[in-house]
This record gives structure tokens, sequence and C-alpha cells, in this order.
């Protein structure tokens, strides 16, 4: 779906009338519900603004065609994203604050417009993207786009039946938060409200005590949403200073990913599998199933997660409950590893949701099966396709969804 991490808006355009090529603007404001401000097409439809691929106008220019942004009738174009394999239902964030849905995947055009003649050609018919507008906002060029929710087709196993359901997957991106101007922490988060997400932090932590505190907060170049830099007044910052120069610490409010100073340090360079490893889905569904047996910190308090780890046997090797997802699993892995077993482990079992650094830390120990009683973040599936791992989740009728690796799980 995505071909570049750096998916922005490169042009936005709108016109008075239908079936005609639309002018390109610095900016507009997307309206709930309705649409791009003065745009013919906005309204209260499904197809309230439209998406092409810049990649695809410069493909129809490379074809001889003369023809520029706003030319193919198009609301916003952008670079980074292959539209045609963007399923329906995925939720994607523009810029600051606008949420889109989309809704449609290219149209069905009854006569050639004006478009075709004026152009040669339109591609929006095969390449274009419709969706309605869930939350307004101003949007520029410029401006990043980051998926929210994305729609994916899932194996539904459940006894003696298997069948392919869509469903739709929170996303999940890095947060760099920045104290006068050096890299402070790194967070997992789902996009949205990123300034108050870093003031919550930032009183959390103790960096500040009242809003006043803040000379400024804001992206850190005014369009990368995934870096917010705090400024702390002259005053705050000397109260704070000995907190300040503590850098690349554990967050102590934080879930995730912490402690990192910049994106780049998420992606580690942790090879694909390449073990041959295949279970009886039957079997690995009891030991999922069976977890909260093994639980007995979350008998007594309801608070608690786990991590067991199996062998290729079934074998219970580990196990380990944390009131941290992240922690119980470490702890399980780090026993294995220090007692020289984890060569042994083919798979393990979460009492949480799956994200990104849960798949990641199974994939530094060499597991490559991952079972869960919640579901996966998209970034998450997107890591264990890439390593060739294989991730399955508890469904709530029984049985299992299967997101990636379904070649490991026998049915």
């Amino acid at each position: 779906m995505i071909t570049d991490n750096k998916m922005e808006i490169v042009s936005i355009a709108a016109s008075r009338k239908k079936g005609t090529r639309k002018t390109c603007m610095n900016e507009a404001e997307l309206i709930a519900d309705h649409g791009l401000s003065g745009d013919a097409h906005a309204g209260k439809w499904h197809r309230q603004v439209s998406f092409l691929a810049s990649e695809s106008i410069e493909d129809a220019k490379n074809r001889g065609l003369n023809v520029a942004f706003g030319d193919f009738a198009e609301n916003i174009a952008t670079t980074g994203i292959d539209w045609k394999n963007m399923p329906v239902g995925t939720k994607l964030k523009l810029g600051e604050k606008a949420l889109v849905e989309i809704t449609q995947i290219g149209k069905e055009c009854k006569k050639k417009c004006a478009i075709y003649y004026q152009a040669g050609d339109c591609i929006m018919p095969r390449e274009g993207i419709f969706a309605k507008v869930l939350e307004g906002g101003t949007i520029r060029c410029g401006d990043k786009i980051q998926i929210i929710s994305s729609r994916v087709e899932v194996i539904y196993w459940k006894e003696d039946s298997t069948v392919t359901v869509n469903h739709n997957l929170v996303g999940e991106e890095p947060l760099s938060i920045r104290i006068q101007g050096k890299p402070y922490s790194v967070v997992m988060r789902t996009p949205g409200e990123e300034i108050p997400h870093v003031a919550g932090f930032c009183l959390g932590e103790g960096i500040v005590d009242t809003p006043e505190d803040f000379a400024s907060l804001a992206f850190c170049d005014g369009t990368d949403t995934n870096v917010v830099t705090a400024t702390l007044t002259a005053d705050r910052k000397e109260i704070v200073s000995d907190l300040l120069e503590r850098r690349g610490f554990i967050s102590q409010t934080s879930c995730g990913l912490c402690g990192k100073e910049l994106i780049e340090d998420l992606y580690q360079d942790i090879k694909p599998m390449t073990n041959d490893l295949t279970l009886d889905i039957r079997k690995a569904d009891y030991c999922l199933n069976s977890l909260l047996d093994h639980q007995p910190l979350k008998e007594k308090t309801k608070a608690s997660h786990a991590a067991a780890v199996y062998g290729k046997d079934y074998k219970l090797l580990g196990v380990s409950e944390d009131v941290g997802r992240h922690n119980a699993l470490d702890k399980a892995i780090g026993k294995l590893f220090l007692d020289k077993k984890l060569s042994e482990a083919s798979f393990v079992v979460l009492s949480s949701r799956v994200s990104f650094e849960l798949v990641q830390k199974a994939a530094r120990a060499k597991i490559a099966v991952v079972l869960a009683i919640s579901r996966p973040t998209e970034l998450a599936v997107k890591l264990a396709k890439e390593l060739d791992m294989t991730i399955a989740c508890h469904a709530k009728k029984g049985g299992l969804l299967i997101y990636s690796g379904e070649k490991r799980l026998k049915r």
C-alpha cells in the first residue's frame, strides 16, 4: 500500500464547476461532511474529496500528455502513496487536524468529459480515489499524510472452516519529543492530537506545571507531525535543568519505545525469519486460550499482562507477568536468554494487543510466531510481513484471526 515513508500533499485544487480542470492553491479548508471549501464536488455524498498520486500525473506527462496538477480534476495530489491499493475504509489524517475516510476506488464515466478532450485522457476513473471528510481542518501543500486506521484482509479460522474477512487496524507511528531543541523521548502512538499529547507528556514527567511554562509548543518544522518541540520559559528551564540533562532515559509515564533519540533508531537491522516452523493451529489456539491458567498475578489483581514462550513441542518454556506488556515479554525472553535456552523457543503468547515494538522484540529473539488475545496495529502487521513472521489473534466468536504468515499454521 505504502511506497514511501514520506507521504505528503503536493497539490491542492478546486473548481466552481464539475467536469473541468481545477485551479491550484497553496492551502484550503476541508469541511466536515462536506469536502473542500469552494469546490463543486463538495456536498453530502460519499465522494466529497478526490485524491490522485502525483506519480500518476508524472506518468501521464511521460506518455506525452500536456497536463499539470488539477488538470484531472483531482482535489489533492500526493506523493508516496499507492492509492490504487488503498483499501476502502482506510482513515487518513491530513496535516494537523483533518481526517478523511476512503469511500471509493476509481469511478465509472458513462461518457467522456471535457477533461478527456482537454488533456487527451483522464486517469481519474482508473487511478483516482474518493473520500468523505470526517473532521475538518486547514490543509497545505507539504502537509504530511498519516494512516490512522487501515482495512486489511484477514484469514478467520474456526474449527474446520476458513474464510477471508476485512478488518480495520489502528495506526501506529513514533512521535519524537524534543525539549529545548534536543531529543528527549520517542513514544509510539496513534497519529492525532500531537500537541496535546506532548503537553500531557511534559506535565506527567514534571517538565511543566502550568501551560504558561511553555514558551512555545509546536511541530518541529511545521509539517512533520511526528516531531514536536517544546520550548520552556527561562524561569522554568532553570527549575527543571537537572531533569533536562537526563537524555535517553526511560520515560516514567509512557508505554512503548522510549529513551530513543531519533525515530530511525526504532528500525533496527533485523533479518527476516528463515525457519520452516509449522504449528498445529488447534494446539496453538489451545495455548492462547489457556494463557489465563498461567497468570496467578492477574487472578489476584486483575491488572497484569503476561507473555508465555513455548517450544516446538508446545511445551511451556517460561511465562512472566508484569503491569507492562512490554516488560512481561522482556522478562519471559530474558529468562530463556540468560539460561541459554532461547533457541528452543518457537512461539510466544501475549495477553495484550500486538504493537510494533512487541513484534520487534520477538524478532530479535528469533521467535517467528506471535499469538495474542487482542488485535495488532497496522505497523505491527507491516513489520511482521516484512520479516516473514506470523501474527494471529483470538477471535471474539472463537478461533483465530490470522494477519500474516498463515503458512506456519497448519489447518
